[in-house]
């Protein structure tokens, strides 16, 4: 049960198309995102420049770092590949590029937080109630994040009963409300990976191994080095404790030894370290306007510097991730007719094809795939060679009758991308095939 896609499928039941079911999250992430990063700069940054520079950093900042690094080979793939994943969780721009819920999840984080600091030591209950409803939001949508919201609250009211008088009871009772809120989707995804099979699988099949200590210091320096200089800067208020352990929070929350793909964690990192890093400025610049002579100057480059050669590099690798056709980003017309036919079509089975449109089939004909997306197929690898090895026209037809046979799928169904005519080796178990201009539809007999 998750609450976003339940109201997409509730849309879709009345009629909408499953991209248009989808993406309507679009828009509405992406005014959450603006609106949590926006009330977090007006929090912490009483100048109006100071809160517009903060925005444009915490929403469209890129790393130079990995562009330089994809684009001049240092260090080798596996060094790139390392880079692109870390700054591709902490860039806004992948989080709308599909990933509607983790750009709301990362918008209401904020939203929590401030909302949970106006509450506090007699503030509006509501408010509280706030903190914890958007909480419980944040960790039903990316668990990650629900955590460390979790986190930082816990580690900004132990500050304050260090430094403030007030009664431990006092902010246990505050704070225990929100923190139920947000472990309740906790207990359910942990309850989910003891008892459902599918949610099980994926968790081995994403264990991945950590990155190494570099690629953490690399992807987090653009906006981490100017942030160190708001370290000293006095913390006099809980938000401003909250601020600071919000980076060391999500850390923390990358580090735990349990959970499932914890690279997760670094989504949303930027807003706080883009607050802190012009608040860092700013006590360096004193009462000097940023457009004023001689920092105007400074600021520009340092807005190109984090934004434009980043955005471009990461733009050219979505790009290219949708030319290498390793997923159907577009839907050849054959293909989707090819779809439609084994949705309409009332014989029950599943359906074997290859990697490229397998994740499609559940969603277009409601039948189980053979081979789908990597987080939820059992032996995901070997799979993959048994259908390349099927769909390349290489087999014997008694291989190729000895792979379809052992899936138990009902229908072959061959893409549109130049794959070869495998009819001499499925003839003799299947009926005639079902053409769509570039596509075929196989059916397997008893």
């Amino acid at each position: 049960m998750h609450p976003g896609l339940f109201l997409s499928g509730l849309l879709h039941q009345l009629g909408a198309g499953l991209i248009v079911a989808y993406s309507v999250w679009k828009p509405i992430a992406a005014l959450v995102l603006f609106t949590g990063m926006w009330a977090l700069a007006l929090r912490f940054l009483p100048r109006r420049d100071d809160r517009r520079l903060a925005l444009v950093l915490g929403l469209f900042c890129a790393s130079p770092i990995a562009a330089f690094i994809g684009w001049s080979g240092v260090g080798g793939p596996a060094f790139s590949l390392s880079i692109d994943f870390i700054t591709g969780e902490l860039w806004a721009g992948t989080w709308l590029w599909g990933y509607q819920f983790t750009a709301l999840a990362i918008g209401c984080m904020p939203l929590a937080i401030l909302a949970y600091e106006r509450g506090r030591e007699g503030g509006p209950r509501r408010m509280l109630a706030a903190a914890g409803g958007l909480g419980l939001l944040c960790a039903w949508l990316q668990p990650w994040q629900g955590v460390t919201v979790a986190f930082v609250l816990v580690a900004a009211e132990l500050w304050a009963l260090h430094r403030t008088p007030r009664r431990l009871v006092a902010a246990a009772v505050e704070v225990t409300g929100p923190l139920l809120a947000i472990a309740a989707p906790l207990v359910y995804y942990l309850l989910l990976s003891r008892f459902d099979p599918s949610w099980e699988l994926a968790g081995q099949v994403n264990e991945l191994p950590r990155w190494d200590l570099h690629v953490i210091v690399l992807g987090l320096l653009p906006l981490g080095l100017p942030a160190l200089l708001a370290v000293r800067l006095p913390a006099p208020e809980f938000g401003d404790v909250a601020l600071r352990a919000w980076v060391p929070a999500g850390l923390l929350v990358y580090l735990l030894p349990f959970g499932t793909f914890p690279f997760h964690a670094f989504q949303g990192l930027g807003l706080p370290l883009a607050v802190l890093a012009v608040a860092g400025v700013r006590a360096r610049l004193g009462d000097r306007p940023l457009w004023s002579a001689g920092v105007r100057g400074w600021v520009v480059a340092a807005v190109v510097l984090l934004v434009v050669p980043g955005t471009i590099y990461r733009v050219t690798e979505l790009r290219d991730a949708i030319n290498r056709g390793y997923q159907p980003f577009f839907l050849e017309d054959g293909e989707r007719d090819a779809l439609r036919f084994l949705d309409d079509t009332p014989e029950a089975g599943g359906v074997i094809t290859g990697v490229y449109l397998g994740p499609v089939v559940p969603a277009y004909t409601g039948r189980e795939t053979y081979i789908g997306a990597g987080s939820w197929t059992p032996d995901y690898d070997r799979r993959r060679r048994e259908t390349q090895a099927l769909f390349s026209g290489r087999l014997s037809p008694a291989e190729a009758e000895r792979i379809v046979r052992a899936s138990g799928a009902r229908f072959i169904f061959v893409d549109c991308h130049g794959r070869p005519d495998i009819s001499a080796a499925v003839r003799g178990f299947t009926d005639p095939p079902r053409r769509f201009g570039c596509a075929t539809v196989y059916r397997v007999r008893d």
